[in-house]
């Protein structure tokens, strides 16, 4: 019995062991594109205010302590987009020097998500809309934005970026959008 015992408890701990390294090894993953995603948003130097394929939007609104949190929202879907990935860069910060995670969807999440016109089913991750959001000290921000998406053969991918500046009365082209840069 007590052999029983101790193997059914070596088991366990091999199970959880090999579970934890491939958790760790997903994380690692995920943290790896982040990065990767970042650092395409550090380097582009084209930059768009809209997009053909679906509408951008942006609001802030002013939270109850005085800092400002901000939505950004890819909806209305002109084409099919699949496996998408949205995030957002506030204020220019460096990789290097960022000290909180910025605002992303279709990195970590477990789920891919998918915008087709008119069709919408949640449960197998076609959505009518994307949203991310963001805390912000100040009542103006640049929001360097990257969105990737692949087609519907998973053969080719195509990632915009976008480049506004967001108050609570609502954004505009940022600087570096207005000044011929733009797609």
């Amino acid at each position: 019995m007590r052999k029983m015992t101790g193997i059914l408890l070596c088991t366990a701990l091999l199970c959880t062991g090999c579970s934890s390294a491939n958790s760790s090894k997903k994380n690692s993953a995920k943290l790896t594109a982040y990065a990767g995603y970042y650092k395409a948003i550090e380097d582009n130097t084209k930059w768009s205010v809209s997009s053909k394929y679906y509408t951008l939007s942006a609001e802030m609104s002013v939270l109850p302590d005085g800092t400002y949190r901000y939505y950004i929202v890819a909806d209305e879907a002109q084409i099919a987009m699949y496996d998408i990935v949205i995030m957002a860069v506030q204020d220019h910060i460096e990789y290097e020097q960022s000290t909180v995670m910025m605002p992303t969807m279709g990195i970590f999440d477990t789920a891919d998500y998918s915008m087709i016109p008119y069709q919408v089913d949640k449960e197998n991750g076609f959505v009518e809309g994307m949203v991310i959001s963001g805390e912000c000290s100040q009542p103006d921000v640049v929001l360097n934005i990257l969105v990737e998406w692949h087609d519907s053969t998973n053969e080719n991918t195509y990632r915009e970026f976008f480049a506004v500046e967001l108050t609570p009365e609502g954004f505009t082209a940022a600087a570096e959008a207005q000044t011929g840069a733009a797609e």
